[in-house]
């Protein structure tokens, strides 16, 4: 174990022997540090905050406080992030609420840079991105390998789909489809991440299927029924029925596409 001792450690607080902790960090009685954890000098983990395998978190970041409710009441909720995930300077990751799940979670191999924040109860899935000074609010969910661009923020209770992407400075209020890429203030969907398909090496036929139910649930706006309907075999795509799991689970309801022009 590879512990400063400049740091400062709690009694109580759990360490894996693998676990690096540098100069200046303060590490709380009821944090778990998992193996292979690097803390950065400075950084801050309080609270009942559970580290994964591989986490690395940089100067400043802090995990574990209390959220920024004026509701919380002192209850005994939770932090837990996933393995090999990055935490960046500044930025504040708080625990769940009472009122909430009593738990915000992190998943694997994120990256969260510089002054991002994750609102309490927040849900974050695996391989989420999160660039400088993204904001999610309490009760947001981000589902798997989102990415949030810069200075984007998201309003309390959102949801946002898988392969999602957020424009720098994008303002939602409204829950983001998975593929879609949303853009502005207040952000409206602009079209389809084309590109993350690419990456991805989707199959032609699957990007058919998404274009096609992108376009009658979006552009024409017509309901979920109606669109399989009028996508006939292509709505048994599973990733065409996912789109259409989200919208039909859709509380906040879905932004309209931006007009050219």
């Amino acid at each position: 174990m590879s512990i400063s001792p400049l740091a400062h450690v709690e009694e109580g607080a759990q360490i894996d022997p693998s676990a690096v902790i540098e100069p200046f960090t303060t590490i709380g009685a009821h944090a778990v540090i998992g193996a292979n954890c690097h803390l950065g000098p400075h950084a801050h983990v309080t609270g009942r905050t559970t580290l994964g395998t591989g986490v690395r978190v940089l100067p400043f970041a802090s995990l574990g406080e209390i959220p920024p409710d004026l509701k919380f009441s002192g209850e005994p909720a939770r932090l837990v992030v996933g393995d090999n995930t990055t935490i960046h300077e500044g930025a504040t990751l708080t625990i769940g609420t009472a009122h909430g799940r009593m738990e915000t979670t992190v998943g694997s191999n994120c990256l969260i840079m510089s002054y991002c924040h994750v609102g309490h109860d927040s849900v974050v899935g695996d391989g989420v991105i999160m660039a400088n000074g993204a904001q999610l609010g309490g009760h947001v969910t981000v589902h798997d390998g989102a990415i949030l661009g810069a200075l984007s923020g998201v309003h309390q209770f959102c949801v946002i789909g898988r392969r999602a992407f957020l424009a720098g400075g994008a303002k939602v209020t409204q829950d983001i489809p998975p593929w879609c890429i949303a853009q502005g203030d207040r952000a409206r969907l602009v079209g389809l991440n084309v590109e993350r398909m690419r990456r991805e090496k989707l199959d032609k036929v699957t990007r058919k299927a998404l274009m096609a139910v992108y376009r009658s649930c979006i552009r024409q706006r017509l309901e979920p029924a109606a669109a399989k309907e009028q996508l006939g075999e292509l709505a048994q795509n599973d990733e065409v029925q996912g789109f259409f799991a989200f919208l039909e689970a859709s509380e906040r309801g879905i932004p309209l596409e931006r007009q050219a022009g």
